[in-house]
Formats: structure tokens, sequence, C-alpha cells
């Protein structure tokens, strides 16, 4: 079940039609520049999901390209989700300001909110499904 924007669990993406299955490999780590994203867009084109996976050094995370405040795309150009100084995740719409590690918004309209996080595993290099 796919949560409510705003909401910190994950999203199951069973619930999108067209996703892939747990366990399906994405991409590769070394598919994602360092400090870089990818996107990655399943379901009907009248109603698409949309989700990125962002690398910051050996770390990567997935979220749901929807800001928690109104449901606008994130990426400030294709596929570009951070702050210039590249610290934190900044919503190209209103400013607000998100945490890389867990979605949490602390500062901007949305405050107190969390983006959608995206289930994935890191299995030898491969960016996977969770």
């Amino acid at each position: 079940m796919l949560p409510k924007l705003g909401d910190p669990g994950p999203a199951d993406l069973s619930d999108v039609p067209g996703a892939p299955d747990r366990g399906t490999e994405l991409c590769r780590i070394g598919d994602i520049p360092e400090n870089g994203a990818r996107v990655f867009t399943y379901g009907p084109q009248e109603d698409p999901f949309e989700f990125f996976i962002q690398r910051i050094g050996d770390a990567v995370y997935a979220y749901r390209n929807l800001c928690p405040h109104i449901a606008l795309p994130m990426d400030w150009r294709p596929g570009v989700f951070m702050d210039p100084q590249r610290t934190f995740f900044l919503c190209a719409n209103h400013g607000a300001v998100f945490r890389p590690e867990d979605g949490y918004c602390f500062a901007g309209p949305c405050r107190g909110r969390y983006l959608t996080a995206i289930a994935i595993e890191i299995r030898d290099g491969a960016v996977c499904v969770g």
C-alpha cells in the first residue's frame, strides 16, 4: 500500500502498476554519479509514479519525486534534487529542505513531514527493489 504524502514509511512498489518486483535490480551503484541521482518512472502515462535514487558518497537514498507540501516534482532540473552545497534535498517549487538520510523536512512549508521513502536494497553493487 502506498503511504500518504508526508508519511515516513516506505512505499511498497507492488501497488504501482508496471513496477518491478521485489529484488529486481534497478541499476548499479556505479551508474549513479557521485552526488547525483537517477529517476525511475512506472505506471500509466496519465498517472505516473516517479521516484529517484540519490547517491551521496557510498550511501544511496530513494524517495518518491513528490513534495509533501503540494504534490509537485521536487527536482530543479531533471534528476537534480540537492541544494547547491549538495547537503540536503531542496524542493524546486517552494524551497522545502529535507534530510537525505530520512527524508524529514526541517525547513519550509511542510516542516515536520517526510518525503515518501522507496524501499531499496544494495546487493553486490546493485540497487534493487526492497
